[in-house]
């Protein structure tokens, strides 16, 4: 999910919820009123062959009945819930604090600011979300309206003149937004946790295409030129200590946006080889000394080629135990097979839904908007 306009995701201009849809999404609620029934509400989101859509209907409740024993599925239908066997903890539900969606928020309203921050971060016993998770770009990305970093000083190996300050970040409304959306989960007790990701290093850390370099293309198939990788990595590490003077703490970052795409915004195409190098022998080392206990999420691109990221992201055990999870995006089909198997190579490792975007068309519940 994001904080932005789901509309193209480059360049966006107004600020709305992003609805997404797959064929159809059920959302089903238990009540329990008594161990042996429980009442079920139903609610579905869909969106047919003929182009409508159902948005949040609410469906006719179903009834469910405790059995002695397992029911045979193909004679009734059934929810069998085994206990025996447990799973990854659920890290949270979130959003994406994007320069687009700061950008729009600040245009509000402050009662509208406020209200936006309630319905997104508040508890849902207070009419909001319950939001504790949130993605925060390092440098620009798809969602921002013109490319920018904290140090475009070409060779500056020693980030001397990166800005501390994070000034970009304060005056377009991210830092401040973020900043409301930690208050407002602070007041029931509660933390956002918030994880960094990069699409593109500066374009001076990159390597050239057609003689050329810039922060919205990419050379193949790794866009970063190996000299960089210290300093590269170093970057990652003073974007943290610069959220952290603004009181902003990061529970993790990813390696990079995408890393499989270079379409024509932000982008840096990385292999999983020259990936698990980075981390195993940069970004790794680095982190682990000057920002202890941050969270290195690998891949963070579609669940199609998750498995064969993840086997190369772990084959090399001082680069795996850098490795804290894998990052997936929901596109690239439903492919719950490679989840299932990603888990299975590496249960110690979690696997995280870092993006979910909906692109092209948008639903509206009135289709006037």
């Amino acid at each position: 999910g994001a904080l932005c306009t789901p509309s193209a995701r480059r360049r966006a201009t107004h600020l709305s919820v992003a609805t997404q849809l797959t064929t159809m999404t059920v959302a089903i609620f238990l009540a329990f009123a008594s161990v042996a029934e429980i009442q079920v509400q139903v609610v579905r989101t869909a969106r047919y062959k003929d182009g409508t859509t159902d948005l949040l209907k609410e469906m006719p409740p179903l009834k469910m009945e405790k059995m002695d024993k397992p029911c045979d599925e193909h004679k009734c239908p059934s929810l069998q819930i085994d206990h025996s066997k447990t799973y990854q903890t659920v890290v949270g539900f979130g959003g994406a604090f994007t320069e687009a969606a700061a950008i729009n928020w600040r245009l509000l309203s402050q009662h509208d600011q406020e209200e936006v921050i309630r319905r997104y971060f508040a508890s849902p016993e207070e009419g909001g979300l319950g939001y504790t998770l949130g993605r925060v770009p390092i440098n620009s990305c798809d969602f921002s309206p013109a490319s920018y970093n904290f140090d475009n000083v070409t060779g500056d190996m020693d980030l001397k003149n990166f800005d501390m300050s994070v000034k970009h970040d304060v005056e377009v409304g991210m830092v401040p937004m973020i900043k409301a959306a930690q208050d407002m989960i602070s007041k029931r007790g509660a933390k956002l946790m918030l994880y960094a990701s990069p699409w593109s290093p500066p374009a001076w850390m990159k390597l050239p295409v057609d003689g050329k370099k810039g922060m919205t293309i990419s050379a193949s198939p790794n866009g970063l030129d190996p000299a960089m990788q210290r300093p590269w990595a170093k970057y990652y590490s003073k974007f943290i200590s610069a959220y952290k003077a603004q009181g902003i703490d990061m529970w993790g970052v990813t390696v990079q946006n995408e890393p499989e795409a270079a379409v024509g915004w932000e982008a840096c195409l990385w292999t999983p080889q020259y990936t698990a190098e980075f981390v195993k022998n940069h970004l790794g080392p680095v982190l682990h000394e000057e920002q202890p206990g941050v969270k290195i999420i690998g891949f963070d691109h579609n669940k199609d080629h998750v498995l064969q990221w993840a086997k190369v992201l772990y084959a090399d055990a001082n680069a795996k135990k850098y490795f804290d999870g894998i990052g997936v995006h929901w596109y690239g089909g439903l492919n719950t097979h490679n989840l299932n198997q990603t888990h299975e190579i590496a249960p110690d490792k979690f696997i995280l839904a870092t993006e979910a975007c909906n692109c092209g068309g948008v639903v509206f519940k009135t289709p006037k908007v």
